[in-house]
């Protein structure tokens, strides 16, 4: 499966010491950040975006947008800062909130990924019926 965001990008929009804490779980906080945790919190979030956009795009996407992985490490954000003694703050909420409320727009047609071609028309399954091989009048003599 492929992430649409790094431990780096975290780090790079969250600050060091928030993504410390996240990767601690609930036990003390280590000196170096543990990204098993960080990873499966990006990886659940860039799976709940593929939900989203495997309606208009092909998935996994080959260039990732922008907007793309900052929605990926908002909904990553969140998910690190339920559970145990921490709870996501209202901040948290409220741009989750809006990741989601982007991502429904997405799979609505509202709102576009810029540089990422959308599925045509004809990408879809299509089913096409033939005549029967077998029926009565070929079964008769059997």
């Amino acid at each position: 499966m492929t992430a649409y965001a790094t431990v780096a990008d975290m780090v790079s929009r969250f600050g060091e010491t928030e993504v410390l804490r996240f990767s601690a779980g609930d036990g003390a906080l280590p000196e170096t950040i543990q990204p098993e945790r960080i990873e499966r919190a990006i990886g659940d979030a860039s799976a709940l975006i593929d939900s989203y956009l495997r309606r208009r795009y092909a998935v996994p996407l080959a260039v990732v947008p922008q907007a793309v992985e900052r929605a990926a490490c908002v909904l990553a954000r969140y998910d690190l800062a339920q559970g145990g003694d921490r709870e996501p703050t209202e901040q948290m909420r409220l741009a989750r909130k809006e990741a989601i409320a982007w991502l429904e727009g997405i799979a609505a047609g509202t709102v576009t990924l810029e540089g990422v071609a959308t599925l045509s028309a004809g990408s879809s399954a299509r089913v096409q019926d033939r005549d029967a091989v077998f029926g009565s009048a070929s079964l008769r003599d059997w």
